[in-house]
């Protein structure tokens, strides 16, 4: 569920107006803009926005913007976490199917009071419009019973472990959008709920922001208003910061090299980018717990992190970003040990002769494998009718068949091409399984192609990276391994109807730890995204992928 919060802006207006704000249709007149780098405001880019309504805004620097005008019932700190903003108090009843909360005292920009009918006609504007992206965050919810102006129950269609999670959607004015009314026309879109508040704006220009005075939280005495320059695109965002006409930006690793440390600070956090390695469990010898024990020892994750990510990651041993409240940094991976590996492949049984004759399914297309391996299982069967009057082997021959099947594997791996961190770990990982002899042979492959191979079975292992949902939910990447286990489908289902915040810690601490005992898959890492700031900005960020301004309001300009 990538879904990004968004925020207001851009208006559409007359090409002749200078500009147009609330203030000008008070009649004051507005001051000229200083220049950004001796300004008193901290001053912020984004791309020109298609609409400034925060429910049907697909845009992300649209939406960062957007995260400072509205509030949501639910947002989510740098750790992660969901904790709650417009919430005063919840409860979670019903075993699971409904949430009953009750709203802080907060009022609209224009001075009106946000109700639980602004909640409810929010949730029936996303649901109403499916390109919206929060629509799927709104998908399980049945119905709001309002039971007051400020308390509501939320029922849910299914029992989520974690709908709370969910409900991090801004919440829109139904008075500023009632029905008949162009919810995308800036005309009803001025109205927000959080920290700062539209002073004034021109269209393709700039947007001012005002720290709301009636917030219903305390903010620092020293926050500072925000000047939003209307920029065509991101490398126009970065070019701002360069030239010092903006304060703050998203920037991406390959643009890191041009900020120097003399002129600006570097905010590192993680981003949602998680990269892992995944088994093919079509090939019998992925079955053997031995065998994918034996694969994780022999890699070397400190040299991936150092020369694959140019240390540009946080290594990782489960699917949630390592800050969570539900991941666990005391579960540790199997550590990195040649001779540890070399054990658990001389441990590597197949349990059946039908297992041997069925090994590396997967790489049917190598003809060398297949025939070496048909010719040993060949030897093998010949060699099992002559050994004992019983017609079975020893273990000792068994152990040598299974040795001599592993020295003529040939392991594919797949990455792709055009992913340059992954790529450089896909041969430091080709080299450790070489180092305890298990051959193998690396295809670098167009993402169309990486596609087809992965849902066609078509490989060994699979260097492959996914985008963690905003939800702390791990089910989707457990469920699409391709391990199938009635133990591991028992903690998922378990995880998915728990009702509070201990059951969902304890089930997938549990979850963790199986994870890692069996070496179902290997955890990589989470890539790092990065703040820029330019040096007269004094004070911490503290931003995730959801709110790149997390923390703006602490920040101060240096006298």
């Amino acid at each position: 569920m990538n879904k990004i919060k968004f925020m207001t802006i851009i208006l559409v207006m007359v090409a002749s107006l200078v500009g147009c704000s609330m203030e000008e249709e008070s009649g004051e007149v507005l001051e000229n803009k200083p220049s950004a780098i001796t300004s008193k405001t901290i001053n912020l880019t984004m791309m020109q926005p298609e609409t400034i309504n925060p429910i049907t805004n697909k845009n992300k620097s649209v939406g960062y913007i957007m995260n400072l005008i509205y509030d949501s019932l639910f947002t989510i700190d740098e750790n992660y976490d969901t904790v709650p903003q417009l919430v005063e108090e919840y409860k979670i009843e019903n075993d699971g199917m409904s949430i009953n909360i009750k709203l802080k005292d907060i009022k609209w920009h224009d001075g009106t009071t946000l109700t639980s009918s602004d909640v409810k006609f929010t949730v029936d504007l996303i649901k109403q419009n499916i390109d919206s992206p929060y629509n799927a965050l709104v998908e399980n919810i049945s119905s709001i019973l309002i039971i007051n102006d400020k308390e509501f129950n939320i029922n849910f269609n299914d029992k989520y472990a974690f709908s709370i999670d969910t409900l991090i959607f801004p919440i829109v004015s139904e008075k500023q959008l009632e029905k008949d009314k162009n919810i995308n026309n800036y005309k009803n879109n001025l109205v927000g709920n959080g920290a700062y508040k539209i002073k004034n704006y021109e269209e393709r220009k700039n947007i001012s922001l005002i720290i709301n005075d009636s917030y219903y939280d305390q903010l620092p005495s020293t926050a500072k208003n925000i000047e939003v320059e209307i920029v065509p695109d991101e490398e126009a965002q970065v070019s701002m910061v360069i030239s010092l006409d903006s304060d703050i930006a998203k920037i991406s690793l390959d643009d890191l090299s041009k900020f120097y440390e003399k002129e600006f600070k570097t905010t590192t956090y993680e981003s949602r980018d998680y990269e892992c390695l995944l088994f093919n469990y079509n090939n019998e010898f992925f079955k053997d717990i031995n065998f994918r024990k034996a694969i994780i020892s022999s890699i070397n994750k400190d040299k991936i992190l150092e020369e694959g990510y140019i240390n540009n990651a946080t290594l990782v041993n489960f699917p949630l970003n390592s800050k969570s409240k539900y991941y666990d940094k005391d579960i540790k991976t199997l550590e990195y040990s040649k001779e540890k590996a070399k054990k658990y492949l001389s441990e590597v049984t197949l349990e059946t002769n039908e297992n041997i004759n069925n090994i590396d399914k997967n790489t049917k297309n190598n003809k060398n494998t297949v025939q070496d391996l048909n010719k040993s299982n060949l030897e093998t069967n010949n060699k099992k009718d002559n050994i004992t009057d019983n017609e079975t082997t020893t273990k000792e021959d068994k152990e040598k068949v299974i040795k001599e099947q592993i020295s003529k594997l040939n392991l594919k791996i797949i990455v792709n091409k055009d992913n340059p961190e992954r790529k450089k770990s896909a041969y430091i990982i080709s080299d450790n399984l070489k180092d305890i002899g298990i051959k193998n042979t690396i295809e670098e492959l167009s993402i169309e192609d990486m596609n087809k191979a992965l849902n066609e079975k078509n490989y060994d292992l699979a260097l492959v990276g996914w985008e963690l949902s905003l939800v702390p939910d791990a089910t989707n990447i457990l469920e699409s391994i391709g391990y199938e286990d009635e133990k591991l489908t028992n903690y998922i289902n378990s995880l998915k109807n728990a009702t509070t915040e201990s059951q969902i810690s304890d089930i997938y601490k549990s979850i963790q730890k199986y994870v890692n005992e069996n070496a179902l898959f290997m955890s990589l890492v989470i890539r790092y995204d990065y703040i820029v700031t330019n040096r007269r900005i004094e004070g911490k960020i503290s931003p995730n992928s959801f709110d790149i301004y997390e923390g703006i309001t602490n920040l101060d300009i240096a006298k």
